[in-house]
């Protein structure tokens, strides 16, 4: 019996280091596997927020598309702000050529497409590009934002459009004026005159036209340095003012200029400054009735900052100025009022008036571009057959 006895404990010993082994063996594999856990637990919270950091909406499916993950962007821009994940990416997105985009990603066949989405109030254009995701026979898709770029390339092409059309017709009529004085016209010295006439105006409707297309080149040039100096504002409306001094006696047109003390002196850039005004006034003189006031007006004011327009970074001042050009005119139909900006746009009655208001169509681009460049605005008030009002607001200059 003791012998019995004393193999059992033995054995008893042996059972219960095999057992402690066991479970030291099973304990250290269940840390292994905690820390595993720990681990790809980390990588998801990171590669959670590596997503959320791209302000690219991107979106991930699986192999039933339903979405399994969706970055900040992607719920901001596609869902309203709420969240995705758990929902057909079918259901998110409606266009069927986006739909098929992902299809065949989940099938193992990368794509791009375009998207027009409405965001708030605009219209936005998106380049789709969808892969697959091998591992979980699911897809991936980004929506790169190319609205801008868009937009640039038909600007481009309506420039390039546009231009074309507007040098063609005073080229033309130069031709024609040379062909006709070569022929029907060689021995007519009265007929020579109108064309010699004709062929000047012309001429300097193109030189016009060249100078303007240059000033809009540089300011939408990024390399073009603006170069702050403070500027006296009554010098300087007189300036631009004086080569208009013979329209405005033939015109019977009177200018007159009202500036606020505090806003006299403003630091900013003396030839876009000269550019807004030139433009401005040299419009007023065009379409004010005859006999009439032009005013032009210089105010202080605190705009608020527009984050389309960045304000170059040596101007620091407290305040901005508003500046005020006040026709008695044609004004301009409310619904052209908008597209008055554009280039080599001009309303209605500028181009079935007279010669003598046609301009090259660049002049309102030209305030834009150069307004924007030192950070500012420009807006139009006008009522039809009664005036205009041109307005640009300059932040911190003063």
């Amino acid at each position: 019996m003791l012998l019995i006895s004393f193999g059992s404990l033995i054995w008893l010993g042996f059972l219960r280091r095999s057992t402690l082994q066991h479970l030291q063996a099973l304990n250290n594999h269940t840390d292994i596997l905690e820390q595993r856990i720990v681990q790809s637990q980390t990588q998801a919270h990171q590669l959670a927020s590596i997503l959320d950091s791209a302000d690219v909406p991107i979106i991930a499916t699986n192999h039933a598309g339903t979405i399994i993950q969706a970055n900040l962007a992607a719920k901001a821009t596609l869902g309203s702000g709420r969240p995705l994940i758990g929902e057909f990416f079918d259901a998110l997105i409606t266009q069927s050529i986006i739909r098929q985009l992902e299809h065949r990603a989940r099938a193992g066949e990368s794509g791009h497409a375009r998207l027009q989405l409405p965001i708030g109030a605009n219209m936005r254009v998106f380049d789709v590009a969808a892969d697959p995701i091998p591992s979980t026979q699911g897809a991936v898709c980004t929506f790169t934002d190319i609205t801008e770029l868009s937009e640039s390339a038909t600007l481009k092409a309506d420039f390039a459009a546009n231009a074309s059309h507007e040098l063609r017709t005073p080229i033309a009529s130069i031709l024609g004026a040379i062909q006709t004085m070569e022929g029907p016209a060689s021995n007519d010295p009265d007929m020579i005159q109108r064309l010699i006439t004709m062929i000047s105006t012309n001429a300097t409707r193109l030189d016009l036209m060249v100078k303007d297309l240059l000033d809009l080149s540089k300011l939408e040039s990024t390399l073009t340095p603006v170069t702050l100096i403070e500027i006296d504002m009554h010098a300087l409306i007189e300036h631009t003012i004086e080569p208009l001094a013979a329209v405005c006696d033939r015109r019977g047109l009177t200018i007159t200029t009202q500036i606020d003390p505090h806003a006299r002196t403003i630091l900013s850039d003396e030839s876009h400054l000269e550019l807004i005004l030139r433009n401005l006034i040299g419009n007023a003189t065009k379409f004010a009735h005859e006999s009439t006031t032009i005013t032009i007006s210089v105010d202080p004011i605190d705009p608020e900052p527009d984050p389309a327009c960045p304000i170059p970074h040596q101007l620091n001042g407290q305040a901005g100025v508003r500046i005020r050009v006040c026709d008695q005119g044609i004004g301009i139909p409310l619904a052209q009022q908008t597209r008055i900006f554009e280039r080599f746009y001009q309303v209605d009655e500028a181009r079935d008036g007279a010669s003598a208001r046609r301009g090259t169509g660049l002049g309102l681009a030209i305030v834009k571009h150069a307004a924007r460049t030192l950070g500012g605005t420009i807006r139009v008030e006008s009522i039809h057959q009664q005036g205009t009002t041109m307005v640009v607001e300059l932040p911190r200059c003063l």
